[in-house]
């Protein structure tokens, strides 16, 4: 009897840190705009104008009541003589609604599994014709080291959804 009942205790106990394995690997945590502004956690500011080459693929979102276009994307260049990536994004100049709200934000790892992440933002635009930056991260050749952008759109009554580019 006690050898089953040791049986069912590590049983259990395995069962329980199986579950805060899968649960502890859920990716990037709740972040905000602080987390990676001003030089955080390996960040650059960059201006909202900076445009560099575009990688990784890009996305539009259309979001139906009210109707609002946006578009996202995920670019590199030199950054204070650094190789970085950043996110952007633009909303639409003529197609967007009152109250509608687009977020970008970017995701960084250093997971070659791509389970754990660093997110930057969600920045966000409600005016028309806009574009916004994320901060720059610098690039690597490490191929454990990925950047990926994503965005949303979101209005009184709905919303486009999370949209993102691929990881490069």
């Amino acid at each position: 009897m006690r050898d089953i009942r040791r049986i069912f205790s590590v049983g259990a106990a395995a069962l329980a840190l199986g579950a805060g394995l899968v649960a502890g690997t859920s990716g990037a945590a709740q972040a905000a705009p602080g987390d990676c502004v001003n030089g955080a956690r390996g960040f650059t500011d960059i201006p909202d104008s900076l445009s560099g080459r575009g990688v990784g693929g890009a996305g539009a979102l259309i979001l139906d009541n009210p109707l609002s276009v946006a578009s996202y994307a995920m670019q590199t260049g030199s950054v204070g003589g650094r190789s970085m990536g950043w996110g952007v994004l633009t909303t639409n100049p003529t197609t967007w609604g009152a109250g509608a709200r687009a977020d970008v934000w970017m995701d960084v790892t250093n997971d070659i599994n791509k389970r754990d992440w660093i997110q930057c933002g969600p920045f966000s635009l409600t005016t028309a014709g806009k574009r916004i930056t994320t901060p720059a991260y610098p690039t690597s050749n490490s191929a454990s080291r990925a950047f990926r952008v994503c965005a949303s759109v979101n209005g009184p009554s709905g919303s486009t959804g999370v949209s993102c580019t691929s990881w490069w």
